[in-house]
């Protein structure tokens, strides 16, 4: 699976959806940034998010 996951996402003072697009703009590949109520799900490459919470897809 080529992506990366930004976890607790709003739980602590530095994991902001502002530091979370800063990390995923250094790394290069696709991110998710997801907090305590989210979960992805891959099945066959097809990447699936689960979620009652807040979450974003970042791209490169």
């Amino acid at each position: 699976v080529d992506f990366s996951i930004f976890p607790h996402l709003d739980l602590f003072p530095t994991n902001t959806l502002a530091d979370a697009e800063r990390w995923a703009d250094e790394i290069g590949v696709p991110s998710y940034a997801i907090d305590e109520q989210t979960a992805i799900k891959v099945v066959d490459g097809v990447v699936d998010v689960i979620s009652e919470g807040h979450w974003k897809r970042l791209w490169v």
